[in-house]
């Protein structure tokens, strides 16, 4: 996937991600970060979401389902910095409060330290 790059920094592995999040590209967005976290040993994922600029209803199933399991297996997702776009797909469906979201690094740091406990 061209429009995901990977970092892994300590207990984080971060994904950005840059376009839209649609039907078309859940599926490989999810192998993608399947493979990742294998591959890397991380307490935590961070999606920086921050140039999303649209998001369809595969896109939030993708991110619900992905919560769900990294918190099953003792892991934490962090919505680093979502778009308004995202912002506004999420709160429309009323999940926001569902997603752990850090809008500054400082916040970030604070969570994956509380993460890596």
């Amino acid at each position: 996937m061209e429009n995901l790059t990977w970092t892994h920094d300590g207990p984080c592995l971060t994904a950005r991600y840059v376009g839209e999040i649609t039907m078309e590209v859940t599926q490989d967005f999810k192998h993608a970060v399947e493979k990742n976290l294998e591959d890397a040993n991380a307490a935590t994922l961070v999606l920086d979401l921050s140039e999303v600029s649209f998001m369809d209803s595969s896109g939030i199933g993708f991110l619900v389902a992905c919560n769900t399991r990294l918190q099953t297996s003792g892991r934490t997702l962090v919505l680093f910095k979502p778009s308004s776009q995202v912002k506004k797909t999420l709160g429309l469906v009323q999940l926001m409060q569902f997603f752990t979201v850090a809008e500054s690094d400082e916040e970030l740091a604070a969570l994956a330290a509380q993460a890596a406990k």
